[in-house]
């Protein structure tokens, strides 16, 4: 089966998965690990996720030659699932199809044409410092990513009933968001007034997880892999 193939059928197969009949399952929209220490790798805790949400980035790093990126010690990886990747060669195709309505851009696209560019764009997903839930704050704050580019994390209330609020409850949920800047911030930034073309806020789905070799926030599926526009 061509690679291209495999990641539509991993998705379909994952969104079966990930339906409201599997509330239990560590991977919900917002939610933190409750036992965050994993004796694994980061990049062997990707690959044991068993809805096969980071398959198709696996691949990716492993025909790019990048598994040690996945498990550098002392970093935050905010890793995009393979949904990620599915938005972008969709866009890529839409792209591609307003010169020529017949070309299609697929994950074997990237295997032939960008490994290159995914080697190095993955590194916007890294933030130089171990950042658990407890080390981030509400307000954000500013750090440098793998291509000493600046980005904004953030531990934040919501009161979002789809991701946890209960008006009935004294206990208000808290998420992690990860923001990608275009533009630099003016001291006394508001982290929930960012907004394009400034920078994209991302949701993170699943927080907190600490591996052997760092710390693991994985972004909502609704993100599109390199902010891809």
């Amino acid at each position: 089966m061509k690679t291209s193939n495999i990641i539509y059928f991993i998705l379909f197969i994952s969104a079966i998965l990930l339906s409201p009949s599997c509330k239990k399952d560590e991977y919900r929209v917002g939610g933190d690990l409750h036992n965050p220490n994993i004796n694994m790798t980061t990049y062997d805790y990707l690959k044991s996720n068993k809805y096969g949400l980071f398959d198709t980035l696996l691949l990716l790093v492993d025909k790019a030659g990048i598994k040690d990126k996945i498990n550098q010690q002392g970093v935050t990886f905010f890793a995009p699932t393979d949904f990620a990747i599915k938005s972008y060669v969709e866009l890529r195709t839409l792209a591609l199809q307003k010169i020529d309505p017949f070309k299609k851009w697929t994950v074997d696209s990237i295997i032939k044409y960008e490994l290159p560019r995914f080697a190095d764009s993955l590194d916007i997903y890294f933030v130089k410092e171990n950042l658990p839930n407890r080390a981030l704050t509400a307000e954000g704050k500013i750090y440098k990513n793998l291509k000493n580019k600046e980005v904004v994390a953030s531990y934040e209330e919501t009161f979002d009933e789809n991701l946890g609020y209960n008006k009935n409850s004294s206990v208000i949920p808290r998420v992690v968001y990860y923001t990608y800047l275009y533009q630099s911030l003016s001291p006394g930034f508001e982290v929930d007034n960012i907004s394009y073309p400034v920078g994209i806020r991302t949701l993170v789905q699943t927080s907190n997880a600490q591996t052997n070799t760092g710390t693991l926030h994985v972004l909502s599926n609704s993100h599109t892999l390199f902010y891809f526009r």
